[in-house]
């Protein structure tokens, strides 16, 4: 979760267990040996090796020559464009964050940390604890998977993310194993039915603490998995993993779990031909991204970056900017300097907070709302803080100036996550326990 107080000592060595073989040396153990020790976390020569324990095959995405006029899709099959005429759309209301809106509870489960819809068009919701559930009428069903017996709850750990391959041939699940590892886990679905006796594991990354393990997980507008990863922990990044390339902490990781065996990367991830760094990276600066989202509309990416003392940070960026985005941990904490000096290629947020200020002390990152119950907040991202659960909506033109922030009125208690329906309606996550949709009141 992301909170403030699980900070362990710093190791006096930190050290990394590198694989040499290939373009990438090992920068897939990144481990503080004498947290090791501390903790009884996998070390480098532990029986349960990071994967994939050789590089991964990198998939060409990149088109061989750009379409030519006439090529894009609608051009001559869309009725509404084939003789030339758009048709127009009703303009949508200005956002209004006074607009009167409701927390409606739907369901409860133990520690609810996220969601996604399935192929089937259900909501399925995953407990802390390792089960994984679908939302009925009725509430939470009976769950559909269970790790329980796999993971643990310890600090800032579980499971922590979910997401559906693009064709829905799979279930992707980001959670803690009983090492301390982050552990990528794909499930099968077959004619819509998941299949938890049918599984591999795509990834596995030995932690070298307890706390900043990121974890959440989405399909982007490109069809490819993206991992949201912390910068192993402690406090202020002592192994320096933020702006370190060659190691996937502190980093948002992009993958193809259906391209290679146990996935591929793409060849338009940034740093697929640079010597020792993780060709996994997309983009990279960054302190626990606990919550990451994508506008359905616009593609761009929303990441919130939880802070260490004095900033608490919301970051959007183009979908195609997103490659080799430095957002600047650990040089900087939002705006601010943190040690040493300001990278020059630095995405500064869009947004920041005072850290253990009115606002609250650790961002829970949201979603860009995109649903027909509430036409007012349309494009307006929402937000909230662990520490203040006020839900709050945020207004940014198109040149990253924040026009208005506001909080909406509701609380949501411990807030950890916000997730969205096949309708595009909003669930505000509680992990004590609440799954609560954003109404009209």
């Amino acid at each position: 979760m992301p909170n403030r107080t699980a900070v362990l000592p710093r190791p006096n060595v930190p050290t990394r267990c590198r694989r040499t073989a290939g373009r990438v040396a090992g920068s897939y153990a990144v481990v503080a040996a004498a947290a090791v020790a501390a903790l009884g976390l996998a070390a480098c020569g532990s029986d349960v090796e990071d994967l994939p324990s050789e590089p991964p095959p990198v998939v060409d995405d990149r088109p061989d020559e750009e379409p030519e006029p006439g090529d894009a899709v609608g051009d001559v099959d869309d009725p509404d464009t084939a003789d030339g005429e758009v048709a127009p759309e009703a303009p949508l209301p200005e956002p209004d964050l006074t607009v009167a809106v409701t927390l409606t509870e739907v369901a409860t489960l133990g520690e609810p940390t996220a969601g996604a819809v399935g192929p089937d068009g259900v909501l399925y919701l995953a407990d802390r604890a390792g089960t994984v559930h679908p939302l009925t009428a009725d509430g939470a069903g009976e769950p559909v998977v269970d790790l329980s017996a796999e993971t643990t709850t310890r600090s800032e750990r579980g499971l922590l993310g979910l997401a559906f391959a693009p064709d829905g041939s799979e279930l992707y699940l980001s959670s803690t194993d009983r090492d301390g590892a982050s552990v990528l886990t794909a499930i099968a679905v077959v004619d819509g039915e998941i299949r938890p006796e049918q599984r591999r594991t795509l990834f596995r990354l030995a932690q070298p603490y307890a706390n900043h393990n990121g974890g959440d997980l989405h399909v982007g507008p490109d069809g490819r998995l993206y991992l949201g990863l912390g910068d192993g922990g402690s406090a202020g990044d002592p192994l320096d993993a933020g702006q370190d390339l060659s190691t996937p902490l502190g980093a948002l990781l992009r993958i193809d779990p259906l391209a290679g065996d146990p996935y591929a990367v793409p060849s338009s991830n940034p740093f697929v031909d640079v010597d020792d760094a993780a060709p996994e990276i997309v983009a990279y600066g960054l302190r626990n991204p606990w919550r990451f989202s994508f506008d359905p509309v616009t593609d761009e990416v929303w990441i919130a970056d939880v802070g260490q003392d004095r900033r608490e940070e919301i970051n959007r960026v183009a979908f195609e900017d997103l490659p080799g985005a430095n957002f600047g941990w650990n040089r900087m904490e939002g705006t601010l300097p943190f040690e040493g000096e300001e990278p020059a290629d630095h995405v500064p947020p869009v947004y920041e907070y005072e850290t253990r200020g009115p606002e609250g002390c650790a961002v829970t990152g949201g979603v860009v709302y995109r649903g027909d119950a509430i036409p007012e907040l349309t494009g307006v991202y929402l937000y909230a803080d662990y520490c203040n659960g006020t839900v709050r909506g945020l207004v940014v033109d198109a040149d990253g100036e924040v026009v208005e922030q506001a909080g909406l009125g509701i609380d949501g208690g411990q807030v950890v996550a916000f997730v969205v329906d096949a309708d595009g309606e909003v669930y505000v996550l509680d992990l004590g326990g609440a799954v609560r949709r954003i109404d009209p009141s």
